[in-house]
């Protein structure tokens, strides 16, 4: 997008605040509310189009939030308090250790035939290269259901493997590889109950706020066939069409001796750090019998990686690699969700959906297209961790209209937040895409095309499974 094309795109959506903001105040609703929801459809427009830098979109959204009295500086600055931001922040320390001790390139030489980069590259085609990647995503989900924790493990890894392969940084192969594990290890362990913060968030206000408990088996087999196959399959045929291309194999040979160390040995700090992230994933994959939260796990395995004595990251090296504009901006939007709720925007939004999407009368399969709809929206203006905690007060009334119970209108909201739109939607994407230095806009592409291509599939199958498995009232 042209420089001029994003000044005349930020002034229409300031505008667009602005005007939301005067006709919700004009129309004598709470000013607090009216501020508010000028100043988060400016932030979602801003992050959404890449106006400004994310960083400091989320700053002028902390800033204002507080400086123009819409809320408190608790609620403003919240997301620096949640413990996903602590995960995030441990998984970027993380991330940086794995690719500093050069623990991801030994374990992507690892991943290679004995003849070397061309002899691998000839026997994997990009295809099932992906397709591998992702498999590898889900498949790490249920051991460990940390998306943060994932990313920590799987990006510096396919980093390190794509040059071997022939897909310099900067290619599109190696964007494409990167998306695969981020996107991957996100929209198919969606279907996985304890996989994702967005599960948890919303399993959490479903028993707080409504006595009801969901269990794994159900919800694995009320999702996985319908969303978590074909999101999936759909994801890695994306990325084939969209970023496959021939391998460019040194043809000297000269990466053949810098892989040979590689093989041989890991350094003793490699070693040091295998066995902390081994610890580490024990940890959070045993979260369920020692109760200690996955953030704080992690933040343990960072200290000891920044430890002078363990000798694995360097206080200097963190200093550098750790970027703090992705901190601020995953900050940002983690606390978007408490400044919908606090302003009652969230409420509003609800309300507002709830005026206007059928419910009433209508027949099974609209209302879960309209409730997917609304799920939809609700993860644009909160986020995935907060759209189910801003729509689940909303739940006992939808039941009542459209004579579905609570738990099936709960379960419904995963059509939503199962297909993120946007980066900002997923902070742990944003992360990946940090770390494997792929552009959001490739990342906006695979994740609207994916929205585009599923959604109408996706519909009518789960329409006819929740009719076969019993979970429609009609």
């Amino acid at each position: 997008m042209r420089i001029i094309d994003k000044k005349i795109l930020g002034t229409a959506i300031i505008l667009a605040a602005v005007s939301i903001a005067v006709i919700l105040e004009l129309g004598s609703a709470d000013p607090t509310l009216a501020r508010g929801a000028g100043l988060i459809v400016f932030a979602i427009g801003f992050w959404a189009f890449g106006i400004l830098p994310e960083a400091v979109t989320g700053m002028i959204f902390l800033v204002a939030g507080v400086g123009g009295e819409i809320v408190t500086p608790s609620v403003a600055f919240s997301g620096f308090t949640t413990s996903a931001f602590w995960l995030i922040f441990a998984g970027l320390i993380l991330g940086a250790a794995v690719s500093r001790t050069g623990l991801a390139s030994w374990l992507a030489a690892r991943t290679l035939p004995e003849g070397g980069p061309a002899d691998a590259a000839a026997a994997v085609g990009y295809g099932r290269l992906v397709a591998l990647i992702v498999l590898l995503s889900a498949g790490l989900a249920l051991v460990l259901p940390s998306t943060m924790g994932r990313i920590v493990i799987l990006i510096p890894v396919i980093a390190a493997l794509a040059p071997r392969l022939g897909y310099a940084a900067g290619s599109r192969g190696h964007a494409g590889m990167i998306l695969a594990g981020g996107i991957g290890t996100y929209v198919v362990p969606i279907t996985f109950l304890p996989a994702n913060l967005p599960n948890i968030v919303l399993a959490g206000s479903l028993e707080a706020l409504h006595d009801v408990t969901l269990t794994y088996g159900s919800y694995f087999l009320l999702h996985f066939p319908v969303i978590g196959l074909i999101k999936g399959l759909v994801l890695v045929i994306l990325i084939t069409v969209l970023f496959g291309e021939r391998p460019v194999i040194d043809a000297d040979g000269d990466e053949e001796p810098a892989q040979a160390p590689d093989r041989a040995a890991l350094s003793p700090d490699g070693r040091r750090l295998a066995i902390i992230l081994l610890i580490t994933l024990l940890f959070w994959a045993s979260d369920v019998v020692h109760g200690i939260a996955a953030a704080w796990v992690g933040m343990a395995a960072a200290i000891a990686c920044l430890l002078p004595m363990m000798r694995i990251l360097p206080f200097k090296v963190f200093a550098e690699k750790v970027q703090l504009p992705t901190l601020l901006y995953i900050a940002a939007v983690l606390s978007l969700g408490p400044v919908m709720t606090a302003t009652g925007a969230g409420q509003a939004l609800g309300d507002w959906l709830l005026g206007i999407v059928p419910l009433s009368g209508a027949g099974d399969f609209t209302v879960m297209v309209s409730m997917a709809g609304m799920a939809t929206v609700m993860g644009l203006a909160a986020t995935m961790p907060g759209a189910p905690a801003v729509a689940a007060p909303l739940f006992p009334e939808i039941a009542q209209l459209t004579g579905w119970s609570i738990e099936a209108v709960g379960m419904a909201q995963v059509f939503g937040y199962a297909t993120p739109l946007l980066p900002y939607q997923v902070p742990p994407l944003v992360v990946a895409l940090a770390m494997g230095g792929v552009r959001a806009a490739d990342a906006v592409k695979v994740l609207l095309l994916l929205a585009v291509t599923t959604t109408p599939i996706v519909l009518p199958l789960a329409y006819v499974w929740w009719s076969f498995l019993g979970w429609m009232p009609g």
